[in-house]
């Protein structure tokens, strides 16, 4: 699917929680592009006179007439966005782009893991899921600090009651008495919840910590890790690399400056350091809006967006990717 640059209008705004807010959104011109449940697009805007951008996922369906993006205010984007974007606004899109969806990876019974934002992707397939398969074998367990922070809490409960073949779970760290499962997502939990996780496919998305947790937990239950998919929002630190100095040198092309990069620092935070602007959006290697042409030997973890002719000649993703050895860039 084919990523494009639109002009996008709000045409509604809701709170979802006390620091949540979902927007709708209409293509200005034309229609909006087709999209995979689970998929992300960027957001462009300005900020004192300096234009920045982030990747959010789509909460919305493919079925849904209009885009939906559901942001917790943190962040200086993010925040940005809650306190100017408005009713009849207009805001710069690129998208959709993005392989974590069950489109691209289809099963008969998955188990969807979230936690706090993380349930905007599981929310789109999920729905997407149910109106391909009404009766759908999903088991859906979603972490959260308390009742006020839980996201789409109403509608997961009314989509459980309408579909049989949905269960759904809070995990709650702040939760009122009566409530069955408080804390954190355990190994027990799971096993009450969805004893069998082991033959599902288990789809996880949320803050790194959370992300890292349960993915160790599942493989240590025993979990194939062809089962586990993930989608986080940001990167786990790489080990450093061992280096003659302290540092690498990084040439940017087009002005010879000579910028120093740390081993095991990502080319795009050598770069702001520095007081250079580049364009990036998701921060965690999938939205390629920061891609950049390099020489010399670097190490990418994340290969999303790029080509096989891409790596060969030398593209990476500057917020995934660091170097091994004074490199020169080009963006």
């Amino acid at each position: 699917m084919t990523s494009t640059s639109l002009t996008l209008r709000c045409i509604g705004r809701r709170a979802e929680t006390h620091d949540v807010v979902s927007w709708q959104f209409a293509a200005v011109d034309g229609g909006l592009p087709a999209v995979l449940a689970g998929q992300c697009i960027t957001l462009h805007t300005e900020i004192d006179g300096q234009p920045l951008c982030r990747a959010y996922t789509l909460s919305s369906s493919p079925q849904d007439p209009c885009w939906q993006v559901t942001i917790k205010d943190v962040g200086l984007v993010s925040h940005h966005l809650h306190q100017s974007l408005q009713l009849g606004d207009e805001i710069r899109a690129d998208g959709p782009f993005g392989e974590f969806n069950l489109s691209a990876l289809p099963c008969e019974r998955p188990l969807l893991l979230s936690a706090g934002s993380g349930i905007t992707p599981m929310w789109a397939m999920l729905r997407d899921e149910l109106d391909k398969r009404p009766d759908a074998d999903i088991r859906f367990i979603h972490s959260a600090r308390s009742p006020e922070d839980v996201i789409f809490a109403t509608e997961l409960a009314a989509l459980a009651e309408a579909h049989a073949g949905v269960r759904h779970a809070l995990i709650l760290e702040q939760a009122p008495e009566a409530h069955p499962w408080v804390g954190r997502l355990s190994a027990d939990m799971l096993t009450e919840l969805a004893p069998d996780f082991l033959s599902r496919h288990v789809y996880l998305c949320g803050p790194t910590p959370y992300m890292a947790a349960v993915s160790a937990m599942l493989a240590a239950l025993g979990l194939p890790a062809k089962q586990l998919h993930q989608e986080s929002f940001g990167l786990a630190e790489t080990a450093p690399v061992v280096a003659t100095g302290d540092h690498f040198w990084l040439t940017l092309k087009k002005s010879g400056k000579k910028v120093k990069i740390l081993p095991g620092q990502t080319l795009l935070a050598a770069l702001e350091g520095a007081g250079e602007t580049m364009a990036a959006a998701c921060r965690a290697g999938v939205c390629g809006a920061c891609r950049c042409t390099t020489q010399g030997e670097i190490e990418r973890q994340s290969l999303m967006t790029l080509s096989p002719q891409d790596l060969e000649n030398g593209v990476a993703l500057a917020c995934s990717c660091t170097a091994r050895g004074d490199i020169s860039l080009d963006y």
